[in-house]
C-alpha cells in the first residue's frame, strides 16, 4: 500500500526537490510524506486495528489470565451453556472499540483531505 502511494508521486516533484538541494532524508520528510499522508494514516489505522484485535497470538504467548488482552477477556465472558450476560459483554466490547474509534476520529481529517485531493481534476 505504501509502495504504491510513493510511486504515484510525480518524478518531476522529486527532481525539483533535488535541484533545490534536498537530500534523501529531507526528500522523505518534506516532500514524500506530506504527499502520501492520507495513505500513511490509513495504513496506520489498519495496522492499529489488526494489532489491537489480535486473538490467537496473545492466547499462544501468554501464561496467565492476567496477561491476556481485552478480546480474549470478552470471549471468556461468553458462556457455552447460553447463560451469557450480554450487558457485560457489550460493555466490554465498548472498551475494545472505543480506542479504535478515538484514533479514527483523530485521523479522519487526513483521510478526508486525501479523498478531496484525489477528486480534483487537473
Amino acid at each position: 500500500m505504501l509502495r504504491q502511494a510513493f510511486l504515484t508521486v510525480p518524478r518531476e516533484v522529486l527532481d525539483a526537490a533535488r535541484v533545490d538541494g534536498a537530500g534523501h532524508a529531507r526528500l522523505l520528510w518534506t516532500v514524500m510524506l506530506p504527499l502520501a499522508m492520507p495513505v500513511v494514516v490509513t495504513f496506520t489505522l489498519l495496522s492499529t486495528q489488526d494489532v489491537w484485535n489480535e486473538f490467537l497470538w496473545p492466547i499462544v504467548i501468554t501464561n496467565t489470565a492476567n496477561m491476556r488482552t481485552l478480546p480474549i477477556g470478552i470471549f471468556w465472558l461468553l458462556d457455552a451453556e447460553g447463560n451469557t450476560q450480554w450487558g457485560v459483554v457489550m460493555a466490554g466490547a465498548i472498551y475494545v472499540i472505543a480506542p479504535l474509534i478515538a484514533v479514527f476520529l483523530w485521523a479522519q481529517r487526513h483521510i478526508v483531505e486525501g479523498i478531496a485531493a484525489g477528486a480534483v481534476k487537473g
